[in-house]
C-alpha cells in the first residue's frame, strides 16, 4: 500500500467494459423439456437387468442395480452463453456388492431450470437405461457468501487471441488471485463480505486470459454470467498482479452494482462522489467508469475499496466506516505536519518582509540626511539610526 503515497506524476483512467455485452441466445432445449430429453439414442432395455435411480439432484445422484454392472451417466442441463457448465458425462463405474452406486460432480451455478440424469447400465445379461429429472434452483448470489472459481481455461465466446508472451503474467495473476482475492474482498467490504476460492461448484467463474483486452463482467439473456480478466490493458499494457486483483474486485462488484438513477446502463456511477471515509486512490470507490487510477512513474495504482453507496448496492444495509489504512493515516499525519511547517514559514516570511520594510525606511532617511551634508554628515545623526 506504500506505493499510494509516492509523488503523483499523472492521473490516469482505466476503462472497464460495459457489463451487459451478451446478446447470445441459449442453445439448448427449453428447460421444461430437459426432464425428458435424451442426449443420445436410447438402446433397447433388457428387463433382466433392473435399474432404479434412487436420488437425483444437481451435483449428485444414486442408483440401485445389479452388483458388478457397469454404469455411466449423461447429464442434460440447459445450455448457457457464459460461465462454466457441469460435465456432460460421468465415466462408467462398476456397481459394488451393495448394489448401490453414487456419483457427485461439479455443479457450477447455472440459471434456475430443470435438468435430467440418464443412466445406462449393462452386464452379461443385458442393458438398462433410465432417466430422472432434477431442479436447478439456487438463491441469488450474496456478497457475504460468494464462491468463486478462478481459472485459465478458455472463456466461452471470447474472441481475443492469447499472447504467448503474456502467459507468465497470466500464471502470476492466477496465483495472486487464488492467494489474496478472499482477503481483499473482505477488506474491500469492510469485513462484512466473504469469498471462497473453489475448484468446483462456484457461484461465478473468473477467466484469466493471457491477452490484451478490456476486462468485463458478462451477462446474457439466458441468465448466465461470468468475468473475464485480461492481463494486459489496451491502453496501458501489461498490468501488475495487484491491479489485476483490484480489477477482479471491480468486476465482482458488478454482480450487484450499479443501477438506478445514479448509474448508467453499463453499470457504473454517472458521477464521481467523494466518499467521506476513503482517501487517495480509493476516494471515489471501486465502481466508477473509467476507473480512476493514479500513476507513480511506471507504477499504476487502482482503487480496491467499496464506497458507502457501493456497500449499499452490495446488499449491506448497515456497515462500519472504512478501516484506517496505515499508509493513509501516515500520509494525513505528514500532511498536517507539513501544514504546520508551512504556517510557520508564512509567519517568518511576514516578519522578514516587515523587517525589510523598516530597513528600507531607515535607509531612505539616512540617504536624505546624507544629501543635506555634501561634505560629509557628522557622526551624531548616524548614531541616531
Amino acid at each position: 500500500m506504500a506505493r499510494r503515497w509516492a509523488v503523483v506524476l499523472a492521473g490516469v483512467l482505466v476503462a472497464c467494459a460495459p457489463r451487459g455485452l451478451a446478446t447470445a441466445t441459449p442453445g439448448a432445449s427449453a428447460s421444461a423439456e430437459l426432464g425428458s430429453a435424451e442426449p443420445t439414442a436410447s438402446p433397447s432395455a433388457t428387463s433382466a437387468l433392473r435399474l432404479a435411480i434412487t436420488d437425483s439432484a444437481y451435483g449428485s445422484l444414486a442408483i440401485q442395480t445389479s452388483p458388478g454392472a457397469s454404469c455411466s451417466v449423461d447429464i442434460v442441463v440447459v445450455a448457457t452463453s457464459f460461465g462454466e457448465a457441469p460435465p456432460p458425462t460421468l465415466a462408467a463405474q462398476t456397481v459394488p456388492q451393495t448394489g448401490v452406486l453414487r456419483w457427485t460432480y461439479a455443479a457450477p451455478r447455472i440459471p434456475n431450470s430443470n435438468g435430467a440424469h440418464w443412466v445406462t447400465c449393462q452386464n452379461a445379461v443385458g442393458m438398462a437405461r433410465e432417466s430422472k429429472g432434477f431442479a436447478v434452483a439456487r438463491p441469488p448470489m450474496i456478497a457475504s457468501g460468494l464462491a468463486v472459481h478462478v481459472t485459465t481455461n478458455p472463456a466461452p465466446r471470447d474472441n481475443e487471441r492469447p499472447d504467448p508472451s503474456l502467459v507468465p503474467l497470466r500464471e502470476a495473476a492466477l496465483a495472486k488471485m487464488r492467494a489474496t482475492l478472499a482477503t481483499e474482498w473482505k477488506k474491500a467490504t469492510r469485513g462484512l463480505g466473504a469469498l471462497q476460492i473453489v475448484d468446483t461448484s462456484a457461484d461465478i467463474s473468473i477467466f484469466v486470459v493471457a491477452a490484451r483486452g478490456t476486462s468485463v463482467y458478462r451477462t446474457s439473456a439466458d441468465g448466465s454470467n461470468d468475468i473475464v480478466v485480461y492481463v494486459s490493458d489496451p491502453k496501458f499494457g501489461p498490468e501488475t498482479t495487484d491491479n489485476l486483483v483490484a480489477t477482479a474486485l471491480h468486476e465482482l462488484g458488478h454482480i450487484w452494482c450499479c443501477s438506478g438513477p445514479d448509474a448508467g446502463p453499463d453499470g457504473h456511477w454517472l458521477q464521481l462522489v467523494r466518499d467521506p471515509g476513503l482517501y487517495g486512490v480509493d476516494k471515489y470507490g471501486l465502481m466508477t467508469h473509467p476507473v480512476t487510477c493514479i500513476s507513480f512513474g511506471a507504477l499504476l495504482s487502482c482503487p480496491n475499496r467499496f464506497s458507502d453507496r457501493e456497500m449499499r448496492a452490495l446488499g449491506f444495509s448497515s456497515f462500519p466506516p472504512p478501516a484506517a489504512d496505515p499508509c493513509v493515516t501516515q500520509g494525513i499525519a505528514l500532511s498536517r505536519e507539513l501544514s504546520s511547517v508551512e504556517a510557520q514559514l508564512a509567519a517568518s516570511k511576514a516578519q522578514i518582509d516587515a523587517d525589510k520594510s523598516t530597513l528600507a525606511q531607515l535607509t531612505s532617511q539616512i540617504r536624505a540626511l546624507e544629501a543635506e551634508y555634501p561634505s560629509g554628515m557628522p557622526p551624531t545623526p548616524y548614531a541616531q539610526y
